[in-house]
């Protein structure tokens, strides 16, 4: 049918398919800072809060800018984030003595301009016996010269970026300067528009320049280097509004575009409280329209998966600049382990990307690893918005087909990240999870088609076709061209994989049957494979050019099914016949190079010192990667043996969740102990999909696969959410004794996929 269908739309009269949707252009689309807002273009207008208090200050806690500077800090979270429309954040911070609220409202975004937006922030004293002074600044900086600012006799700043806008400001009557303080001060300052990213660093620069002009005059008291000045330079490209309080306050930034309606401003305060009650109704309705938890979750939990959803929303971010590549030739005929110490780089460039992020305060840039899971999240709750993200990383698919695991995109990105980490390599992959995003859209467009075949009995004419059947059929129409375009590139990045991540098989005697379906991470140190996403999990101990690593094997398993079910969703017969003998042959292999009848667990295979290939067994995550991506059939003995070790107390299981290494392996828990015992999320989710998939087949383990999947769920929620109760964070990974988080956080990537586990949605 699918093929049918897409031929016919194939033959329809061509219409270009734009996809330029203005209502995401704006956007808290800086997630490294604690509150910053751009839009995802580039040479733009960016804008960021500081603040911090004069004791604080005194105690060496810095300035709160950045999210990675959260010393003393209980919450950093979005409570409402819909990506598009508005968001609602809390800031508990304890050192300053202070709960921040910062919250945004966009309109007239839906109607083909950039729109207007205002953003709030209200600050809460926490303890009243303290004392509670608080400096904050608002700043705007434009990221080109040709754009500069322009400042009005009442301290307000106006631009043309983006067709022009105007700023305002409101607060409220409660509001009370620390003494001697006017209600707002302001700066105008020339600098380098490269630099406006470090608002920080530019407002205190400009305060240290006053302290030193202050005490070279002796013109007034020390206290004093921390007002701005209420002087512009010219041409300023960065503008900061000062304002100072004791005790509670609140206050507004309006930002009007000329360019956009203006019945859709918002006039002041009390239309944006209004706005944000609005926009927190409906998008609780939205919520449990997308989800359906009230009728399982306690309203706690969910008000818990709202705000960790909110969160993965809020850690959206643009990037543009140059990477940086080392593109020397290797010689992939030997081992080559990677030494990041010995990079020379070159940059390339500039790129600009949309992406999800891990961890606003540790990861705020984009992971390919990471990325695909993201998308399964941000796609049930906005699947358009998850298609402008998808679409983003697909244009960085190089001519080669190879897209950069980490990408560290311009100074900003680069100061997040230690310099050994900072450089890229062409021949270096990572688990291609992003086709879960393709998934995704091949899933919506099957739906579509599915529709179009309801509607039309004769798909050669418009004959007694209605509107409604011409609306579907023309939306069908548009996808179909649409995913055309991105073809060639996933194509093309398919076949980078095949070819540049090809392992050796007949070379070390090997018997399988199919002679080129083994596949080995390039990339590896002599203790880690940072390309397999793994890092630290066990491998062998003696690097070897004859490697075959399981998880590649599987990962290349779904990646070749994806491509398939795309070649055939567009008709394309030829494609989806090579696909699908790729699966055919990967599927078969999996077995003839990687299991062991020996441990009764899939294994990677590498070659001892006699040249003779080998297992090499490590019961973890690795093992599982046959189950994970579903490459055995439903009755196979090998799905039987997983299943019974996938069980097993000794080993992997726990009352928090899957570990990533078994409890008897002798590294477990030891040296790094990142991969090595810890429960992570997003394989706990993978083994919850592939486990309910199981239990819905026919087969001997159905019964058993049930089972498993409805205790190991319990597990998964009951660990995440009650480390969110106990913390107010997410976590990167879990203890898996104590079920409590570990390492970094908040950490609100993958480990959002929670909120699909409660939701069912795999």
């Amino acid at each position: 049918m699918w093929a049918q269908l897409s031929l016919w739309l194939l033959a329809l009269t061509a219409c270009a398919f734009a996809h330029n949707n203005v209502s995401s252009l704006w956007g808290t689309y800086r997630p490294q800072l604690l509150f910053g807002m751009r839009p995802h273009v580039l040479e733009t207008l960016v804008t960021g809060l500081v603040y911090f208090s004069p004791e604080s200050l005194q105690r060496g806690i810095p300035v709160r800018h950045s999210a990675s500077e959260n010393q003393g800090m209980d919450a950093i979270k979005w409570v409402y984030h819909d990506g598009r429309n508005f968001g609602i954040q809390h800031l508990v911070d304890r050192e300053n003595n202070y709960m921040i609220e910062t919250s945004f409202v966009k309109t007239g975004h839906t109607e083909g301009q950039p729109g207007h937006w205002a953003a709030r922030v209200r600050g809460t004293v926490l303890d009243p016996s303290k004392p509670a002074h608080l400096l904050t600044y608002y700043y705007v900086g434009s990221e080109s010269a040709r754009h500069s600012l322009q400042v009005d006799e009442h301290g307000m700043v106006h631009g043309p970026n983006l067709g022009g806008f105007s700023m305002r400001t409101e607060s409220a009557s409660y509001n009370h300067p620390i003494d001697g303080d006017s209600e707002m001060m302001f700066a105008g300052l020339s600098i380098d528009p490269a630099e406006t990213w470090r608002g920080a660093d530019v407002i205190l620069g400009e305060h240290v320049h006053q302290h030193q002009e202050m005490m070279r005059q002796k013109a007034a008291q020390p206290s004093a280097y921390l007002r701005l000045l209420n002087t512009t330079e010219a041409p300023a490209t960065f503008y900061a509004m000062q304002k100072t309080f004791q005790g509670n306050f609140s206050y507004d930034v309006f930002f009007d575009s000329h360019v956009s309606p203006a019945h859709a401003k918002l006039p002041d305060s009390e239309h944006l409280t209004l706005a944000l009650d609005a926009h927190i109704s409906t998008y609780e309705q939205e919520f449990e329209q997308r989800f359906h938890l009230a009728s399982t979750f306690s309203p706690k939990q969910v008000a818990y998966a709202r705000e960790i959803t909110s969160q993965l929303i809020g850690g959206i971010g643009y990037y543009y600049g140059e990477c940086l590549v080392d593109r020397r030739p290797t010689n992939d005929s030997g081992l080559v382990l990677h030494d990041m110490h010995g990079a020379k780089p070159h940059p390339e460039g500039p790129y600009g990307l949309l992406t999800g992020t891990p961890s606003r305060s540790s990861f705020p840039r984009g992971f390919y690893w990471d990325e695909g899971f993201h998308l399964l999240h941000i796609s049930a709750w906005d699947p358009k918005l998850a298609q402008e993200i998808f679409e983003s990383w697909t244009r960085l698919i190089d001519a080669d087909g190879w897209v950069a695991r980490e990408q560290i995109l311009g100074n900003e990105a680069r100061s997040q990240v230690p310099p050994e980490f900072r450089t890229q390599y062409p021949l270096h992959a990572n688990p291609p999870t992003l086709i879960f995003g393709l998934n995704t859209l091949l899933a919506e467009y099957e739906a579509e088609l599915a529709k179009v075949h309801e509607d039309v009995t004769d798909v050669n004419s418009f004959a007694g076709v209605d509107g409604s059947a011409q609306s579907d059929m023309e939306r069908a129409k548009q996808m179909r061209e649409h995913l055309l375009a991105l073809y060639e590139p996933w194509q093309r990045h398919y076949r980078w994989f095949r070819r540049t991540q090809r392992g050796q098989i007949k070379q070390w005697g090997r018997e399988a049957s199919a002679r080129n379906e083994g596949y080995r991470w390039r990339g590896r140190s002599a203790t880690h494979v940072l390309t397999s996403g793994l890092d630290d999990y066990p491998r062998t101990a003696t690097p070897h050019v004859g490697e075959l690593h399981l998880d590649l094997h599987s990962w290349m398993g779904l990646f070749a099914k994806s491509m398939a079910r795309f070649a055939a969703a567009l008709g394309l017969e030829d494609d989806a016949f090579e696909y699908e003998t790729h699966v055919e042959r990967i599927t078969a292999n999996v077995v003839d190079l990687h299991w062991s009848s020996t441990h009764h667990m899939f294994c990677d295979a590498s070659v001892d010192e006699t040249d003779e290939s080998y297992h090499e067994c490590h019961a973890g995550y690795v093992s599982l990667f046959p189950l994970l991506t579903r490459l055995l059939p439903s009755d196979s003995s090998e799905l039987g043996d997983v299943l019974q070790m996938l069980r097993d107390p000794a080993g992997l299981w726990s009352p928090h969740g899957i570990r990533s290494l078994s409890a008897q392996h002798p590294l477990f828990g030891k040296d790094e102990d990142y991969w090595r015992g810890a429960v992570w999320v997003p394989i706990n989710y993978m083994v919850l999909n592939a486990l309910r998939a199981y239990a819905q087949e026919d087969g001997p383990y159905a019964a058993q696969a049930a089972s498993l999947y409805a205790e190991l769920r319990k597990n998964v929620i009951d660990t995440v959410l009650g480390e969110y109760e106990r913390t107010g964070y997410t976590w990167e990974q879990f203890d898996s004794t104590t079920g409590h988080g570990r390492r970094n956080h908040p950490f609100t990537g993958w480990t959002s996929l929670v909120v699909l586990i409660m939701a069912e949605t795999y």
